[in-house]
């Protein structure tokens, strides 16, 4: 799929932008905090209705009009994708003093509105951001994250397990805090343990499967790019309260029954605490360069190129899971690799139909510069396209 005509209103610091866009690479050049991150977070929000920075959805408003009775920013593309093309619109609103105007998204699939479930993964895209390397050497809620915004864009049924378990984790955490003040009775959690194993394990069972699938495409692009020198190995660690040490089950029904042995494993410990010990919401996975931990073994170099063959992988499993190839986006990482590396990297998104590259640099990504089939430049918020050198 590919990304030919993109619109913005009043997001971040975009007043109105128009954009035609190409197949094949297209490279945005501009000094820092110019737009470029949020022309791609603009991209990726349109994905997965999720922001890649905001802390809320009111930061993403343009701030000349946060004091308008009506703040509302705007955004619309259109797709061609092998499952039909697409016009996407989301309307992010921000907070308004008029009880009648709700704050949140409003989001339109081919101008028939939807929530915005429904429209996650409509348009697939993969972000690869300087910030990637948290993935490889950061907490593990980093790479929770990683998993559920892949997974999310091909799964809708994950995508509503993960809502599900939010909200019944919240709930049972604060019958735990009742149960541990004595203002309820332990039996209660036996309702709210099988709601939550049924929605953790659907959660667990997604990961899982996931996680076997880009380990293969993750270890290959991580020997390419350091010339076969390194070894890349990702494994899964469910938090299970103990019973991690054991074969990952086949199905989403034993994962669901094994997570609620877990929860009346550990349900004295959780009491005592006031708070869910087990479930996908600790989950993690290790990350290990040649059979030691990155995040305390790795270089630096080589957490980077953990963190670029985790990103390819994720463009591969789209890919496949959707068979169509997802928008590409690459936020001035290229210029902090060295030519080989860099020259490993674009080989293999040329293999996709639309990749979108951000650079303050252009003098360092040449080699960029004279692939790219679009060229624009990016002032203060404002988008021109150029065919010089």
């Amino acid at each position: 799929m590919y990304i030919y005509r993109l619109s913005l209103r009043n997001f971040r610091n975009y007043a109105s932008v128009d954009l035609e866009l190409d197949r094949g690479l297209s490279l945005f050049v501009g000094e820092n905090a110019q737009g470029k991150s949020n022309l791609l977070e603009a991209i990726y929000l349109l994905s997965t209705l999720r922001s890649s920075r905001a802390a809320s959805d009111a930061d993403l408003v343009r701030r000349d009009v946060l004091e308008s009775p009506f703040p509302v920013a705007r955004l619309e593309c259109e797709v061609e994708r092998s499952a039909g093309n697409l016009r996407l619109e989301v309307a992010i609103v921000g907070r308004t003093v008029d009880p009648s105007h709700r704050a949140g998204k409003r989001v339109r699939v081919n101008g028939i509105p939807r929530k915005a479930s429904d429209a996650v993964g409509q348009l697939a895209a993969v972000l690869f951001t300087t910030l990637d390397i948290g993935i490889v050497a950061g907490a593990p809620l980093l790479r929770r994250r990683y998993l559920d915004m892949m997974i999310s864009q091909v799964d809708r049924g994950y995508l509503r397990a993960m809502q599900r378990y939010a909200r019944v984790l919240q709930q049972r955490n604060s019958l735990l805090k009742r149960i541990q003040g004595g203002q309820a009775s332990a039996t209660e959690l036996n309702f709210w343990d099988q709601e939550l194993a049924h929605s953790g394990g659907i959660i667990m069972f997604g990961r899982a499967q996931a996680l076997a699938q880009i380990i293969p495409h993750a270890k290959l692009h991580m020997e390419r790019l350091s010339d076969d020198q390194e070894r890349l190995d990702l494994t899964y660690r469910p938090a299970l309260g103990g019973l991690e040490d054991v074969d990952c089950p086949l199905d989403e029904p034993e994962w669901i029954a094994r997570l609620l042995r877990a929860l009346q494993r550990v349900r004295q410990r959780e009491i005592q605490q006031g708070t869910t010990v087990v479930g996908p919401h600790r989950d993690d996975f290790a990350v290990e360069i040649d059979g030691m931990p990155a995040d305390a073994f790795g270089s630096r170099a080589q957490q980077r190129s953990a963190a670029l063959s985790l990103r390819i992988a994720e463009a591969m499993y789209l890919r496949q899971a959707l068979g169509d190839d997802p928008v590409v986006l690459l936020d001035d990482v290229l210029s902090e690799l060295d030519a080989r590396r860099r020259r490993g990297v674009l080989e293999i998104l040329d293999t996709f139909q639309q990749t979108i590259v951000t650079t303050a640099d252009p003098d360092r990504v040449r080699d960029v510069l004279t692939r790219a089939s679009g060229r624009f430049v990016v002032i203060a918020g404002t988008i021109s396209r150029f065919e010089g050198e």
